[in-house]
């Protein structure tokens, strides 16, 4: 399949998902935190971290406060989803974080500084290898999420490795600029984000739909 049409595939299933959602009146929020009594902002939704079946994805969904470094990455965020490539050690390397509003709509795709989450660092030339043909696949009351996460990627398949390509060349340019090692400045608080994009969801979708249309006229 070309790029494109996995690109319009992906899209077109992400908002089949959506849609099936508010048909029942919950978001994409309500699979992480719909049983929950109480949101607790820093808390993992779930509590021990999604992974997919083979082992080698892992992701939850969280939201800051106020009270400590790294706030929010967009003026509407509610929370957001980290992402992680997982090695056969347990060791995790950030993909991407994903912000979304209260409603479930995501708003801008990022890369977060080492400290952050703690990560195993991954140079972006080995971390954004087969994006476009991500699969998330796991069992339980996530297992639509999964997929639904899986299929956003494979949308912004193409400017999510721009992005990591631009996390590194940051890190570059600071170490440089400021003559520092890179571990001084992963551990730099003041920089909770490298580089980030954001997205104009579910109209990217409605016009990549769009693209299939004109292309049969």
């Amino acid at each position: 399949m070309r790029a494109g049409d996995v690109r319009r595939e992906a899209a077109r299933s992400a908002l089949v998902r959506q849609l099936d959602l508010a048909r029942r009146g919950r978001s994409i929020l309500h699979p992480f935190i719909g049983r929950s009594q109480r949101f607790e902002a820093w808390r993992h939704y779930p509590v021990n971290d999604a992974m997919d079946d083979t082992g080698r994805w892992q992701f939850y969904y969280h939201a800051h406060d106020d009270s400590r470094e790294g706030g929010a990455r967009h003026p509407q965020e509610h929370g957001h989803i980290h992402l992680f490539r997982r090695d056969p050690q347990g060791q995790l390397s950030h993909l991407a974080g994903l912000s979304l509003d209260a409603r479930g709509t995501p708003l801008t795709w990022f890369a977060t500084n080492q400290w952050v989450t703690g990560e195993r660092w991954m140079a972006a030339r080995q971390l954004a290898q087969g994006l476009s043909d991500l699969q998330l696949r796991l069992r339980g009351p996530l297992a639509g999420v999964a997929l639904w996460l899986a299929d956003m990627v494979r949308v912004y398949a193409a400017p999510l490795h721009d992005m990591l390509l631009a996390r590194d060349e940051g890190l570059v340019r600071h170490c440089a600029h400021q003559q520092v090692s890179r571990k001084a400045a992963w551990d730099d608080r003041q920089i909770a984000v490298w580089s980030s994009f954001p997205i104009d969801w579910p109209q990217d979708a409605v016009e990549l739909q769009g693209q299939i249309s004109s292309q049969h006229n």
